[in-house]
C-alpha cells in the first residue's frame, strides 16, 4: 500500500516524501528497504525521507 502511495507521488513529481515513526516500530525496517533515510532522531522517534526523483526506485 505505502509503495503505492509513493509511486502516486513520484508520477505526481513530488521530490520527497517523509514520515516520522517510534524506534521501536518495527515498520522502521519496511522503510528503510523502500528507500527512507533517517534524517534526524529525537528521544522516542526518527524523522525518515524517501526520494522520489533522482534515481531511486519505488
Amino acid at each position: 500500500m505505502l509503495r503505492g502511495t509513493l509511486e502516486q507521488l513520484k508520477a505526481q513529481e513530488y521530490k520527497r516524501a517523509s514520515l516520522s515513526v517510534q524506534k521501536a516500530n518495527y515498520a522502521v525496517k519496511m522503510y528503510k528497504k523502500l528507500g527512507f533515510v533517517i534524517v534526524d532522531e529525537k528521544e522516542e522517534e526518527y524523522l525518515m525521507v524517501c526520494e522520489l526523483q533522482g534515481g531511486i526506485e519505488v
